[in-house]
């Protein structure tokens, strides 16, 4: 039989296993809580926002377009007699066009010779008091009246440009009636040419008449052309929130020839901005909605931002930062705001 004594032992052992064991069981867990809570503490890499001086630029594109575009018109219409040019000519200024059958001309020649006869009598009698004076300056006013009409037939005679460039159109044909509201050739100057461009309001200041324009199109690969800025239109559009800015660009080679697209890059300069790498900004889907993690406290801070323009791997930060701030450019879309985070050595 197991005496008292020995009973007494073994339960004794049995409670001091129990006792260590429990020890052991409550350090160990301890230690996982320490360790879990270690992990929960991501290591992050920072970058501070700075201010920095970045370069303004923009390119926009445009439809190339004629200087200079002229109707070249039959004032009082009539019939076309010879056509003097094509579609592709180039004329210079001056240059005849086109001439019309001068029948209103003679008839307007006839009026006038008429009307100075008329005024020649008129003149004799109102000397010796034939006439009134009234009558005499009513036929002085019908010779002045017929020699502009005659003018203006004889001019209509022989069709002109008036300035240099190449016929884009013809509207008829030797021996067609022409009218008045359709012009018998039309003449455009292309040197220059000039592109007309929407620029954002926030580079309105920055536009200044004369400034250089670099352009380039598709049609002619890499090679590029220089231009200047000739026109600012007094008003912005209210939709767009853009102004009208014209760019000329000489063209005395004729290479570069109206609707030809064209891309045109305008440099406005530099100025201070606060700026953050690309990669510290987190895109929030569906929204658009832009913000960044910063580091504060041993803390990634959530900061909603204003993105101004992206120059290589630089966003200008508008608000929502100061400068110093320490941004997370580390995976910042995996990070929640107050997470406890460590700068990685």
């Amino acid at each position: 039989m197991i005496s008292q004594k020995t009973i007494k032992t073994l339960s004794l052992a049995v409670l001091s296993a129990g006792l260590l064991a429990s020890c052991s069981s409550s350090s160990s867990s301890s230690k996982a809580i320490e360790e879990q809570s270690a992990d929960t503490v991501r290591l992050v890499e920072v970058a501070p926002a700075e201010m920095r001086a970045l370069n303004l630029s923009e390119e926009f594109t445009a439809q190339l377009e004629a200087k200079v575009v002229n109707n070249i018109t039959a004032q009082a219409g009539g019939r076309l007699k010879q056509l003097l040019v094509k579609v592709g000519d180039r004329v210079g200024a001056g240059q005849a066009v086109a001439r019309m059958e001068a029948t209103q001309a003679a008839q307007a020649q006839i009026q006038l010779a008429d009307a100075k006869t008329n005024f020649a009598r008129m003149d004799e009698l109102y000397k010796v008091g034939g006439v009134s004076k009234a009558q005499w300056e009513q036929a002085k006013s019908a010779v002045d009246q017929a020699k502009l009409a005659y003018g203006n037939a004889a001019e209509n005679t022989v069709l002109r440009s008036p300035i240099s460039g190449f016929v884009t159109a013809k509207n008829y044909d030797n021996g067609d009636m022409t009218s008045p509201q359709l012009p018998v050739v039309v003449i455009q100057q292309i040197a220059p040419v000039k592109a007309v461009i929407g620029v954002s309001e926030q580079y309105y200041s920055y536009l200044k008449k004369g400034a250089a324009a670099t352009l380039s199109v598709d049609a002619l690969g890499e090679e590029t052309f220089s231009g200047i800025v000739t026109n600012i239109f007094p008003t912005l559009d209210p939709v767009t929130h853009t102004v009208s800015t014209e760019i000329e660009v000489a063209n005395k080679d004729l290479k570069l020839r109206p609707g030809m697209y064209a891309r045109v890059h305008l440099d406005f300069g530099t100025k201070e901005a606060l700026t953050v790498p690309d990669k510290a900004i987190v895109r929030q889907a569906g929204s658009g909605a832009r913000y960044v993690y910063v580091f504060s406290g041993g803390k990634a801070v959530y900061r909603a931002v204003e993105l101004g323009q992206q120059q290589g791997d630089l966003y200008e930060v508008v608000s929502g930062l100061n400068a110093g701030d320490q941004v997370i450019t580390s995976a910042p879309s995996n990070l929640k705001n107050g997470l406890s985070v460590k700068l990685r050595k």
